[in-house]
């Protein structure tokens, strides 16, 4: 019985751990604010919404514009990892280049999926729009499982983007497929932009 009172936490012990734990909080917070995360995800919001907006309304150029703008936004994104003032805390630095690292293996991945399940053949069979579709909903929702793994180790927030641009893609896909890609435009690239405004505003 005296060594359980004495295991017990006191109110002024769980008040100093809960302060502790929002100190913490508030340093990686600040350490992606002054980081490239922000200016990132401005990007790639962008991105999306100009690419999703030529699936919809001029097809013909599509594949033209996603290939060009994920190539400048994959070289914007490796010079800027490169470049940028490298984060004083060495521990942040090895986490941010071991993210880098991440998308790169989740994204070659990704392609070997998609080669290895996709129905190929419904494309000759009059289904290459819903082929299409189911790509680009396949993508998406792999990059928003990146964000969800990066908001358990790093910050909920980015837990919540992720989560909330899979539920939106699920439901622009299910439920609005004549505008899946304007949709697409609108609440993904939407919400990363969004993200990387708040980050910006909020976490400094």
């Amino acid at each position: 019985m005296e060594q359980e009172r004495h295991s017990q936490i006191t109110p002024e012990e769980a008040r100093t751990s809960l302060a502790e734990i929002d100190q913490a909080t508030r340093r990686i917070r600040q350490t992606i604010a002054a980081g490239i995360s922000a200016p990132m995800l401005i990007m790639w919001g962008s991105i999306w919404a100009v690419s999703f907006v030529t699936e919809q309304y001029y097809p013909r150029w599509s594949q033209t514009v996603w290939g060009v703008l994920i190539l400048i936004g994959s070289v914007v994104s490796i010079f800027a990892g490169f470049f940028h003032a490298p984060v004083k805390n060495a521990r942040f630095s090895q986490v941010w280049g071991r993210i880098g690292l991440a998308w790169l293996i989740l994204f070659a991945y990704a392609a070997l999926w998609i080669r290895l399940l996709g129905p190929w053949e419904m494309a000759h069979r009059g289904y290459g729009a819903l082929l299409e579709r189911k790509v680009s909903a396949f993508i998406c929702t792999v990059c928003m499982f990146a964000y969800v793994l990066m908001g358990l180790w790093l910050d909920r927030f980015l837990l919540y983007v992720g989560a909330a641009v899979t539920i939106l893609t699920l439901v622009g896909y299910y439920y609005v497929p004549g505008h899946y890609y304007v949709w697409m435009a609108v609440t993904g690239g939407g919400s990363l932009i969004f993200a990387g405004l708040f980050i910006r505003k909020f976490w400094r």
